[in-house]
Protein backbone atom coordinates (compact mmCIF):
# COMPACT_ATOMS: atom_id res chain seq x y z
CA UNK A 1 0.00 0.00 0.00
CA UNK A 2 2.75 2.42 0.97
CA UNK A 3 4.72 1.62 -2.17
CA UNK A 4 1.63 2.14 -4.34
CA UNK A 5 0.95 5.54 -2.78
CA UNK A 6 4.57 6.53 -3.28
CA UNK A 7 4.42 5.55 -6.96
CA UNK A 8 1.23 7.56 -7.46
CA UNK A 9 2.87 10.55 -5.73
CA UNK A 10 5.92 10.37 -8.02
CA UNK A 11 3.69 9.99 -11.08
CA UNK A 12 1.70 13.06 -10.03
CA UNK A 13 4.91 15.04 -9.48
CA UNK A 14 6.15 14.19 -12.98
CA UNK A 15 2.87 15.31 -14.52
CA UNK A 16 2.78 18.56 -12.58
CA UNK A 17 6.51 19.34 -12.87
CA UNK A 18 8.07 18.03 -16.10
CA UNK A 19 11.74 17.10 -16.16
CA UNK A 20 13.82 20.05 -17.41
CA UNK A 21 17.44 21.17 -17.64
CA UNK A 22 16.68 24.10 -15.32
CA UNK A 23 13.69 25.01 -13.16
CA UNK A 24 12.24 28.33 -12.00
CA UNK A 25 10.29 28.10 -8.73
CA UNK A 26 6.70 29.37 -8.96
CA UNK A 27 3.25 28.61 -7.57
CA UNK A 28 2.90 25.33 -9.49
CA UNK A 29 6.02 23.68 -8.07
CA UNK A 30 6.19 25.18 -4.55
CA UNK A 31 4.37 23.43 -1.71
CA UNK A 32 3.79 25.10 1.65
CA UNK A 33 2.42 23.69 4.91
CA UNK A 34 2.72 24.61 8.59
CA UNK A 35 5.79 23.17 10.27
CA UNK A 36 5.53 21.21 13.53
CA UNK A 37 6.18 24.43 15.40
CA UNK A 38 3.57 26.15 13.24
CA UNK A 39 0.94 23.52 14.04
CA UNK A 40 1.55 23.93 17.78
CA UNK A 41 1.47 27.72 17.39
CA UNK A 42 -1.86 27.54 15.53
CA UNK A 43 -3.46 25.22 18.08
CA UNK A 44 -2.34 27.45 20.96
CA UNK A 45 -3.72 30.47 19.12
CA UNK A 46 -7.11 28.77 18.74
CA UNK A 47 -7.03 27.87 22.44
CA UNK A 48 -6.15 31.48 23.27
CA UNK A 49 -9.07 32.73 21.20
CA UNK A 50 -11.51 30.32 22.91
CA UNK A 51 -10.28 31.46 26.35
CA UNK A 52 -10.73 35.12 25.36
CA UNK A 53 -14.27 34.49 24.13
CA UNK A 54 -15.16 32.39 27.17
CA UNK A 55 -13.96 34.98 29.67
CA UNK A 56 -14.88 37.96 27.44
CA UNK A 57 -11.34 39.29 27.76
CA UNK A 58 -10.68 41.81 24.99
CA UNK A 59 -6.92 41.84 25.55
CA UNK A 60 -6.70 38.08 25.07
CA UNK A 61 -8.88 38.33 21.94
CA UNK A 62 -6.63 41.10 20.56
CA UNK A 63 -3.54 39.00 21.29
CA UNK A 64 -5.13 36.04 19.51
CA UNK A 65 -5.99 38.24 16.50
CA UNK A 66 -2.43 39.54 16.37
CA UNK A 67 -1.04 35.99 16.48
CA UNK A 68 -3.40 34.94 13.70
CA UNK A 69 -2.35 37.86 11.48
CA UNK A 70 1.29 37.03 12.23
CA UNK A 71 0.60 33.41 11.24
CA UNK A 72 -0.89 34.41 7.86
CA UNK A 73 1.79 37.04 7.15
CA UNK A 74 4.54 34.52 7.88
CA UNK A 75 3.02 32.16 5.31
CA UNK A 76 3.18 34.88 2.64
CA UNK A 77 6.78 35.78 3.49
CA UNK A 78 7.80 32.11 3.43
CA UNK A 79 6.33 31.69 -0.04
CA UNK A 80 7.86 34.92 -1.37
CA UNK A 81 11.25 33.79 -0.09
CA UNK A 82 11.11 30.76 -2.40
CA UNK A 83 9.43 32.07 -5.54
CA UNK A 84 11.54 33.29 -8.47
CA UNK A 85 14.65 31.16 -7.93
CA UNK A 86 16.17 29.68 -11.10
CA UNK A 87 18.03 26.45 -10.29
CA UNK A 88 20.31 24.59 -12.66
CA UNK A 89 22.64 21.72 -11.70
CA UNK A 90 25.96 21.63 -13.57
CA UNK A 91 27.74 18.31 -14.08
CA UNK A 92 31.36 19.17 -14.81
CA UNK A 93 33.75 16.92 -12.96
CA UNK A 94 34.82 13.38 -13.73
CA UNK A 95 33.20 10.90 -11.41
CA UNK A 96 34.81 7.66 -10.29
CA UNK A 97 32.94 4.66 -8.92
CA UNK A 98 32.84 4.34 -5.10
CA UNK A 99 33.51 8.06 -4.62
CA UNK A 100 31.15 10.83 -3.52
CA UNK A 101 29.72 12.83 -6.42
CA UNK A 102 30.01 16.60 -6.20
CA UNK A 103 27.29 18.48 -8.12
CA UNK A 104 27.41 22.25 -8.57
CA UNK A 105 24.04 24.02 -8.53
CA UNK A 106 23.79 27.49 -10.04
CA UNK A 107 21.05 29.60 -8.47
CA UNK A 108 19.76 32.89 -9.91
CA UNK A 109 17.11 35.08 -8.29
CA UNK A 110 15.80 38.61 -8.64
CA UNK A 111 16.49 39.46 -5.00
CA UNK A 112 18.28 38.03 -1.99
CA UNK A 113 16.90 34.87 -0.41
CA UNK A 114 17.32 33.80 3.21
CA UNK A 115 17.59 30.46 4.98
CA UNK A 116 17.33 28.11 1.97
CA UNK A 117 17.99 24.38 2.41
CA UNK A 118 19.29 22.26 -0.46
CA UNK A 119 19.63 18.50 -0.49
CA UNK A 120 19.42 15.62 -2.89
CA UNK A 121 17.01 12.87 -1.93
CA UNK A 122 18.34 10.71 0.93
CA UNK A 123 21.37 13.03 1.37
CA UNK A 124 22.30 15.45 4.18
CA UNK A 125 20.89 18.92 3.66
CA UNK A 126 22.95 22.07 3.29
CA UNK A 127 21.77 25.42 4.65
CA UNK A 128 22.55 28.62 2.75
CA UNK A 129 21.86 31.55 5.06
CA UNK A 130 21.94 34.18 2.30
CA UNK A 131 21.61 33.70 -1.46
CA UNK A 132 22.76 36.52 -3.71
CA UNK A 133 21.26 37.17 -7.13
CA UNK A 134 23.92 34.85 -8.63
CA UNK A 135 25.13 32.00 -6.44
CA UNK A 136 26.84 28.65 -6.83
CA UNK A 137 26.33 25.79 -4.37
CA UNK A 138 28.25 22.52 -4.23
CA UNK A 139 26.17 19.51 -3.15
CA UNK A 140 27.22 15.90 -2.66
CA UNK A 141 25.52 12.71 -3.77
CA UNK A 142 26.37 9.30 -2.33
CA UNK A 143 28.79 7.15 -4.27
CA UNK A 144 27.50 5.32 -7.33
CA UNK A 145 28.61 2.25 -9.19
CA UNK A 146 30.01 2.71 -12.68
CA UNK A 147 27.49 3.52 -15.37
CA UNK A 148 24.95 6.13 -16.42
CA UNK A 149 22.85 7.55 -13.59
CA UNK A 150 20.06 10.11 -13.44
CA UNK A 151 20.51 12.70 -10.69
CA UNK A 152 18.16 12.09 -7.75
CA UNK A 153 15.45 14.61 -6.96
CA UNK A 154 16.64 17.91 -5.53
CA UNK A 155 14.67 19.20 -2.56
CA UNK A 156 14.79 22.97 -1.99
CA UNK A 157 13.11 24.16 1.22
CA UNK A 158 12.81 27.13 3.55
CA UNK A 159 11.21 27.93 6.92
CA UNK A 160 12.00 31.63 6.75
CA UNK A 161 11.25 33.88 8.60
CA UNK A 162 9.88 32.42 11.87
CA UNK A 163 9.76 28.68 11.22
CA UNK A 164 5.95 28.58 11.33
CA UNK A 165 5.68 27.35 7.74
CA UNK A 166 7.80 25.14 5.54
CA UNK A 167 7.86 25.80 1.80
CA UNK A 168 9.58 23.27 -0.44
CA UNK A 169 10.00 22.15 -4.02
CA UNK A 170 10.72 18.58 -5.15
CA UNK A 171 12.62 18.93 -8.44
CA UNK A 172 13.88 16.43 -10.98
CA UNK A 173 16.37 17.51 -13.64
CA UNK A 174 17.23 16.08 -17.03
CA UNK A 175 20.84 15.53 -16.02
CA UNK A 176 22.72 12.26 -16.44
CA UNK A 177 25.97 11.52 -14.63
CA UNK A 178 28.53 9.14 -16.14
CA UNK A 179 30.52 7.32 -13.47
CA UNK A 180 33.81 5.86 -14.73
CA UNK A 181 35.19 2.56 -13.43
CA UNK A 182 37.64 2.88 -10.56
CA UNK A 183 41.16 2.56 -12.05
CA UNK A 184 43.07 -0.39 -10.59
CA UNK A 185 46.69 -0.98 -11.55
CA UNK A 186 47.46 -4.08 -13.57
CA UNK A 187 50.89 -5.52 -14.32
CA UNK A 188 49.60 -6.99 -17.54
CA UNK A 189 51.15 -5.54 -20.69
CA UNK A 190 49.18 -5.54 -23.91
CA UNK A 191 51.00 -5.87 -27.21
CA UNK A 192 50.38 -3.50 -30.10
CA UNK A 193 47.85 -4.69 -32.64
CA UNK A 194 47.92 -3.21 -36.11
CA UNK A 195 44.82 -1.36 -37.24
CA UNK A 196 42.76 -3.03 -39.89
CA UNK A 197 42.45 0.15 -41.97
CA UNK A 198 46.15 0.76 -42.46
CA UNK A 199 49.29 1.89 -40.70
CA UNK A 200 49.30 4.59 -38.07
CA UNK A 201 51.97 7.29 -38.03
CA UNK A 202 54.16 6.97 -34.95
CA UNK A 203 55.30 10.62 -35.00
CA UNK A 204 53.60 13.96 -35.05
CA UNK A 205 54.89 17.54 -35.08
CA UNK A 206 54.34 19.27 -31.76
CA UNK A 207 56.22 21.43 -29.33
CA UNK A 208 58.25 18.45 -28.22
CA UNK A 209 61.86 18.01 -27.19
CA UNK A 210 63.46 16.59 -30.34
CA UNK A 211 64.50 18.91 -33.18
CA UNK A 212 62.90 17.90 -36.48
CA UNK A 213 63.39 20.38 -39.34
CA UNK A 214 63.74 24.04 -40.31
CA UNK A 215 60.77 25.61 -42.06
CA UNK A 216 60.07 29.16 -43.30
CA UNK A 217 58.98 31.39 -40.44
CA UNK A 218 55.21 31.99 -40.33
CA UNK A 219 53.81 35.22 -38.96
CA UNK A 220 52.46 34.77 -35.47
CA UNK A 221 54.86 32.02 -34.42
CA UNK A 222 56.80 32.46 -31.20
CA UNK A 223 60.17 34.19 -31.56
CA UNK A 224 61.63 31.37 -29.46
CA UNK A 225 61.31 29.15 -32.54
CA UNK A 226 63.38 31.49 -34.78
CA UNK A 227 66.67 29.95 -35.91
CA UNK A 228 68.88 32.94 -35.01
CA UNK A 229 72.09 31.20 -36.09
CA UNK A 230 70.82 30.65 -39.62
CA UNK A 231 69.48 34.22 -39.69
CA UNK A 232 72.95 35.51 -38.85
CA UNK A 233 74.35 33.44 -41.71
CA UNK A 234 72.01 35.21 -44.13
CA UNK A 235 69.69 32.26 -44.71
CA UNK A 236 66.60 34.30 -43.83
CA UNK A 237 63.90 33.80 -41.21
CA UNK A 238 63.55 30.13 -40.44
CA UNK A 239 61.51 28.44 -37.75
CA UNK A 240 62.61 25.42 -35.75
CA UNK A 241 60.11 22.57 -35.75
CA UNK A 242 60.17 19.91 -33.07
CA UNK A 243 58.65 16.47 -32.88
CA UNK A 244 57.62 14.09 -30.19
CA UNK A 245 58.03 10.39 -30.83
CA UNK A 246 55.00 8.35 -29.98
CA UNK A 247 54.96 4.60 -29.52
CA UNK A 248 53.12 2.14 -31.70
CA UNK A 249 49.32 2.31 -31.36
CA UNK A 250 47.89 -0.03 -28.75
CA UNK A 251 44.55 -1.81 -28.76
CA UNK A 252 43.11 -2.36 -25.29
CA UNK A 253 40.86 -5.39 -25.67
CA UNK A 254 38.60 -6.64 -22.89
CA UNK A 255 39.20 -10.22 -24.02
CA UNK A 256 42.96 -9.80 -23.46
CA UNK A 257 42.51 -8.94 -19.77
CA UNK A 258 42.88 -11.88 -17.41
CA UNK A 259 40.27 -12.56 -14.75
CA UNK A 260 36.63 -13.59 -14.65
CA UNK A 261 35.19 -10.55 -12.87
CA UNK A 262 33.98 -8.12 -15.53
CA UNK A 263 34.12 -5.13 -13.14
CA UNK A 264 37.75 -5.85 -12.26
CA UNK A 265 38.66 -6.21 -15.94
CA UNK A 266 37.03 -2.86 -16.69
CA UNK A 267 38.93 -1.27 -13.79
CA UNK A 268 42.20 -2.59 -15.23
CA UNK A 269 41.28 -1.16 -18.61
CA UNK A 270 40.45 2.21 -17.01
CA UNK A 271 43.91 2.24 -15.44
CA UNK A 272 45.54 1.46 -18.80
CA UNK A 273 43.50 4.20 -20.52
CA UNK A 274 44.73 6.78 -18.01
CA UNK A 275 48.28 5.43 -18.20
CA UNK A 276 48.55 5.60 -21.99
CA UNK A 277 46.89 9.02 -22.00
CA UNK A 278 49.47 10.35 -19.54
CA UNK A 279 52.20 9.24 -21.99
CA UNK A 280 50.31 10.68 -24.98
CA UNK A 281 50.38 7.15 -26.39
CA UNK A 282 47.88 6.38 -29.18
CA UNK A 283 45.48 3.59 -28.26
CA UNK A 284 42.09 2.17 -29.08
CA UNK A 285 39.58 0.26 -26.95
CA UNK A 286 37.64 -2.88 -27.88
CA UNK A 287 34.73 -4.18 -25.82
CA UNK A 288 33.16 -7.02 -27.74
CA UNK A 289 31.63 -5.51 -30.89
CA UNK A 290 32.03 -1.95 -29.59
CA UNK A 291 35.22 0.02 -29.90
CA UNK A 292 36.83 3.45 -29.76
CA UNK A 293 39.21 3.97 -32.70
CA UNK A 294 42.90 4.61 -32.12
CA UNK A 295 43.60 8.17 -31.00
CA UNK A 296 45.10 10.28 -28.25
CA UNK A 297 44.34 13.36 -26.21
CA UNK A 298 42.02 14.18 -23.33
CA UNK A 299 38.77 13.98 -25.33
CA UNK A 300 39.82 10.55 -26.61
CA UNK A 301 40.53 9.45 -23.02
CA UNK A 302 37.04 10.55 -21.93
CA UNK A 303 35.43 8.75 -24.86
CA UNK A 304 37.28 5.56 -23.92
CA UNK A 305 36.32 5.83 -20.24
CA UNK A 306 32.70 6.55 -21.21
CA UNK A 307 32.61 3.32 -23.24
CA UNK A 308 33.98 1.44 -20.23
CA UNK A 309 31.45 3.09 -17.91
CA UNK A 310 28.41 2.28 -20.04
CA UNK A 311 29.43 -1.23 -21.13
CA UNK A 312 26.55 -3.60 -20.40
CA UNK A 313 24.77 -0.88 -18.43
CA UNK A 314 21.15 0.09 -18.68
CA UNK A 315 19.84 3.51 -17.66
CA UNK A 316 18.44 3.75 -14.15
Amino acid sequence: MKQRLQQRWIHWLKRRMPILQEVTLHRRNIFILPSKFGVVFGLLNVLLFVIGINYQNNLVIMLSSFCFSLFVTTMLFCYQNMVGMLIKPVVRQEYIASQLLSIECQVSCNKEKHGIYFRYKSQPQQLVSLLDQQSSISLTVKEKSRGLHRLPRLIVASEYPLGLFRAWANLEFEQDVIVFPKPIASSQSLSAIEQGDGAYSSKRTVSGDSFSVLEPYREGESLKRVAWKQLAQGKGFLSKQFEQTLGEPQWLDLDDIDGGDIEMKLSHLAYLVNYYSSLNQPFGVKLGNKKVPVGHGNSHRKNALTLLATFGFYHE
